[in-house]
């Protein structure tokens, strides 16, 4: 997956390199390369979502905080953002007073030992209020959003005196940008609890048929798995347990090639640990011949699989050649295949050849790649609670 930004702000470029450092070494691992692949069909399936989010309450909560901030008075733009943060961090001990299970509170272990989070959740969700529709322009960042507020405030503030100095202080604006202060940056939400003393992690009802509606029809998301398993209301045990059979015959498609997919990579990544254990780990070894013996090779068509997305040519070609060495039994050409790829992407750390270095004590990828269907789970599950009220 290819990330940028376009923004003129030092602090939040710092914690985009923040977040992606954490999803890079927490959350995703990818010694080989292939998240291109699995960030492609994640994006497909739950759009929006990403590993760092927690619950789905933060969709909520972001906009009150970002509504209060248009009712403060700043002296300069660059105070917003940090007002913000502060907001953000005095909500962490609100919600694990408030709330039923605490589970994904953003904060509560930093909270337990006195500290603060250095990667708030604006900057966890905000991909996901542009893709749902909560901000009401995608292209927006978040140092823009606060540059428009500074902004409303300062044309309030010049409409005040204006107001005051006209005879009769006859009310309105003098001209039309003045008068567009009011238009909402963000989908109208408006919270009937005080958010900073009262709010909890648990959706109100309200709250859950406001997400339940932006995700279900914005343009980005309503054809989405996601979006699916919403409308339906199911939720499956796990990615693999998903019953295609009941989906559009577009997203049934794409779920059996993430599927198909997520079982052809797992033989790289169990024959990446057999090579970083120096064929040690038996348990390891014994699950890639398992794999070899039974992986059908003649019904998987990796062609299907990257049609679907926006690859790269290296990856594809290691893919490919992977397949064919891997379908041929060829474990000497499969295993200089790994070591020349986690090279080519992690270069000085790589940790294959390097027994001085990194010593192997569990399995570095010992998974099936999900596509981000732990987390949807999670934020589908909420707002289902949510809706039950």
């Amino acid at each position: 997956m290819q990330l940028g930004w376009i923004d003129f702000s030092r602090s939040e470029r710092n914690k985009i390199i923040q977040t992606l450092k954490m999803l890079e070494e927490s959350t995703a691992l990818d010694e080989l390369g292939i998240g291109v692949v699995r960030d492609g069909y994640a994006d497909i399936l739950f759009p929006g979502i990403s590993t760092l989010q927690t619950r789905a309450k933060y969709f909520v909560l972001l906009p009150y905080l970002f509504a209060m901030a248009e009712r403060q008075s700043f002296k300069r733009s660059s105070e917003i953002l940090p007002w913000m943060h502060r907001q953000e961090d005095l909500l962490v001990p609100t919600l694990i007073k408030n709330s039923e299970d605490t589970t994904g509170v953003i904060g509560l272990r930093a909270h337990k030992q006195g500290k603060s989070v250095k990667v708030k959740s604006s900057s966890i969700y905000w991909n996901g209020m542009r893709t749902f529709e909560i901000l009401r322009d995608e292209h927006l960042s978040i140092s823009n959003v606060c540059n428009i507020i500074y902004g409303k405030q300062l044309r309030r503030n010049s409409v005040e005196i204006k107001t005051e100095a006209k005879s009769g202080g006859t009310e309105g604006f003098d001209d039309e940008t003045a008068g567009n202060e009011n238009m909402p940056l963000f989908s109208s939400i408006t919270p009937d609890y005080a958010i900073m003393t009262e709010a909890a992690i648990e959706l109100t009802k309200t709250e859950a048929e406001y997400l339940y509606q932006k995700m279900t029809t914005a343009v980005g998301s309503r054809a989405s798995l996601l979006a699916f398993m919403l409308r339906e209301k199911c939720l499956f045990p796990s990615f693999q347990d998903i019953n295609e059979e009941i989906l559009p015959d577009d997203l049934r498609r794409s779920v059996e090639l993430a599927k198909a997919f997520a079982h052809f990579i797992s033989g790289a990544h169990t024959r990446y640990n057999v090579i970083f254990s120096n064929g040690e780990d038996a348990d390891q070894t014994e699950r890639y011949r398992e794999w070899q013996g039974t992986f059908d090779f003649d019904g998987f068509h990796l062609s299907d699989v990257l049609s679907r997305i926006n690859g790269n040519l290296l990856t594809n070609a290691f893919l490919k050649e992977f397949y064919e060495v891997s379908k041929a039994g060829n474990d000497q050409a499969v295993d200089r295949l790994i070591i020349q790829r986690e090279k080519s992407i992690k270069r000085e750390r790589a940790k294959l050849g390097k027994p001085q270095e990194y010593r192997y004590d569990k399995p570095v990828h010992d998974y099936l790649l999900n596509y981000r269907y732990g987390t949807a789970y999670t934020i589908v599950n909420d707002i289902l609670r949510g809706l039950e009220g």
